[in-house]
């Protein structure tokens, strides 16, 4: 009868961290796809930036067209020139530099899903075994019910003996 109780509760202390676990799984899943949510946010600012950096390079060239065709007008034309290639430059470097950003967002966010599909794997896991160990409880607690029961039945046969 003993052993049955210490059976139970160390179901009962397996299903306590079993379910402990669990919340705590699930906490990190929430928390990644709140990164996940941040990284996608990013992606969309980077994507934006990277128009407006290409929009911008584009007026740049344009620029430039127009400034090498009246170059001839004077040295003030020859330091716009300048100041714009310098522009266009700074515009390439920063470009890239977005890209950049941009592909390293997008693969934290691939690393952040296959994170939240392992601890989703791990929550459905501890789900089932939590279920199993509810399940095992749930029959040791009729079999200790019926060791009662049988147990009041001797008793009471010896009594009226």
């Amino acid at each position: 009868m003993e052993k049955i109780r210490e059976k139970i509760n160390s179901i009962r202390a397996e299903a306590d961290a079993a379910i402990a676990k669990a919340e705590a799984l699930e906490a990190r899943v929430k928390e990644l796809e709140q990164e996940q949510t941040q990284s996608e946010r990013e992606i969309v600012s980077l994507t934006n930036r990277n128009k407006q950096l290409e929009d911008d390079l584009e007026t740049a060239h344009e620029k430039i067209k127009e400034l090498k065709g009246s170059e001839q007008e004077g040295s003030d034309l020859k330091k716009e020139y300048d100041n714009a290639m310098r522009k266009i430059s700074m515009l390439e470097q920063e470009l890239e530099d977005s890209d950049r950003a941009l592909g390293e967002t997008a693969k934290s966010l691939r690393e952040s899903d296959v994170k939240v599909e392992q601890y989703e794997r791990q929550i459905q896991q501890l789900t089932q075994k939590l279920d199993e160990k509810d399940r095992i409880n749930e029959e040791l607690e009729i079999k200790n019910k019926e060791l009662k029961e049988q147990l009041e039945e001797f008793n009471t046969m010896l009594e009226s003996m």
